[in-house]
């Protein structure tokens, strides 16, 4: 029932926030995946990720399909294993990078530099 109300708020919003949402996303289990205490819900998000990308399909551009696909296995392969202890930091340094890429498919990684530079 949880993912069916994430689904619901999740279609209404345009690709790009669709997008920005799977980053940040993304971004938290960078973050968590370190944190053993946090496992649970590390393991939560990477499917919640894979459903989000899965989701977001219909509607983002077709040139980042086949990217997409290959972050969504990733997820569902960390999401059967995790937690690893000796890869946790690769974890999290994929997620990051996955992070920063999802952003710069929706355009948002140009405002989001910006808006950190008037912040300094």
């Amino acid at each position: 029932m949880e993912h069916h109300a994430l689904y619901e708020g999740f279609k209404r919003l345009s690709w790009q926030e669709q997008l920005g949402n799977l980053a940040s996303t993304l971004a938290t289990i960078s973050t968590q995946s370190k944190i053993p205490p946090q496992d649970e819900l590390t393991s939560h998000l990477l499917r919640e990720a894979a459903l989000m990308i899965e989701w977001c399909a219909i509607q983002v551009p077709s040139e980042f399909h086949w990217e997409l696909a290959a972050m969504q296995r990733e997820c569902l392969n960390w999401h059967r294993v995790f937690p690893v202890e000796d890869v946790r930091s690769l974890l999290a340094m994929n997620t990051r990078h996955y992070s920063d890429r999802v952003l710069d498919m929706a355009g948002l990684l140009e405002i989001e530099e910006a808006l950190s530079m008037v912040n300094s």
